[in-house]
């Protein structure tokens, strides 16, 4: 009798620890396109971090900028699926150039079924919209350039 006592025991505390895990915040990877769209669909709230340095810039030599050793992400709020094999997002923001000019930073993400992605940069004047800039297009590979995450949360 005492021992089926301590299995139960321990099976409930098992069971309590591993809900506990599940219900906290755990950042997990997800960087396959068949992933990223189950989560999008569900509502989950995915952050998108694109790193253009670990990205093949596709602009042609004399078009080229180099890539910036920098590394950045949003949480995807908006998006779509066109033809059942692209997944499509963007995002604007404003920014500042090394000059000290302010830039208005439109980058579009297209995430493809071959576990690859483009991503289109353009640099825009805030107040005329004009390209201040060639717009720079990266091919990167899905979990290397441009990487997806999210976070387990607690319901409410």
């Amino acid at each position: 009798m005492l021992n089926r006592f301590a299995i139960v025991l321990v099976a409930a505390g098992a069971a309590t620890s591993l809900a506990a895990t599940a219900a906290s915040p755990q950042p997990d990877n997800v960087n396959s396109y068949r992933q990223l769209r189950t989560r999008l669909f569900a509502g989950v709230t995915v952050t998108a971090i694109f790193s253009p340095n670990q990205c093949q810039n596709a602009q042609p030599a004399q078009a080229k900028a180099t890539a910036p050793t920098v590394s950045g992400g949003f949480a995807i709020r908006d998006f779509m699926e066109v033809g059942g094999n692209t997944l499509a997002f963007a995002n604007q923001h404003l920014t500042v150039q090394p000059s000290g000019s302010p830039v208005l930073e439109l980058i579009q993400y297209r995430v493809m079924q071959d576990e690859s992605a483009t991503v289109t940069v353009r640099s825009l004047s805030p107040t005329t919209y004009q390209p201040v800039a060639p717009a720079q297009v990266f091919q990167c590979t899905l979990g290397d350039g441009l990487r997806f995450t999210y976070a387990l949360r607690e319901r409410d």
